[in-house]
């Protein structure tokens, strides 16, 4: 008698493809987002401690910055140097009303240099070098200005020669705007030497419109 084997039945093995695409698709997003998160931390970073953002107010930067221009600043390891745009936060309780308010402004001296401004020639001398001062407009000298020269006792102001004189304590700066007589700066006793500790950085860049500034 014949015997004939008998088929077996066998279960066709469960397809996983679609399991795994799913897996391999939830990974992806997941350092997608994981990446995402890093840059999102690495640009805090960057613009607590590197960078900051400010918005000009005023026209004491004219023809330089206007008011309502975006400026990026540099702040990490910054030391002031002649010529640089900084911006600066002042607090001072003295004046009245006490004022805090962010300014920016030019440097034209550093600690220990000797700022002078001769208003007949129109010329400023740090530490006896003609400074360029071809960026600045509005050169003349308003009385209001004057008058707050002889107040301050560590400026000095000859009114024979028509000449301001000044020497920058250690730690400190002595800014100007670049539109002379529409500034409120290190002329004035509102404002007086900087202390580099209050400066928040150095212009490095506007936003729009598009300028490097070195």
């Amino acid at each position: 008698m014949n015997e004939h084997p008998q088929l077996q039945e066998t279960e066709a093995p469960m397809e996983t493809a679609p399991a795994k695409a799913s897996g391999g698709f939830v990974a992806g997003l997941f350092d997608v987002l994981e990446m995402f998160a890093w840059s999102v931390f690495a640009v805090i970073l960057i613009f607590t401690f590197a960078f900051r953002l400010c918005r000009v107010e005023g026209a004491s930067m004219n023809n330089t910055l206007y008011d309502g221009e975006n400026l990026l600043l540099y702040s990490i390891g910054y030391t002031p140097k002649q010529n640089d745009i900084v911006v600066f936060h002042l607090t001072n309780e003295e004046s009245n009303p006490p004022m805090v308010k962010t300014m920016v402004k030019r440097v034209i001296a550093t600690e220990g240099q000797t700022v002078t401004i001769d208003f007949n020639t129109k010329e400023i001398t740090v530490d006896g070098k003609k400074y360029a001062d071809s960026h600045a407009v509005l050169k003349d000298m308003s009385d209001r200005i004057v008058d707050e020269y002889l107040l301050k006792a560590e400026y000095s102001y000859d009114l024979q020669t028509n000449t301001f004189s000044a020497t920058v304590p250690d730690g400190h700066v002595f800014l100007l705007g670049d539109n002379r007589n529409n500034s409120k700066d290190s002329r004035d006793t509102d404002v007086g030497f900087v202390d580099e500790r209050c400066i928040l950085g150095k212009v490095v860049l506007r936003i729009a419109p598009f300028t490097v500034f070195s």
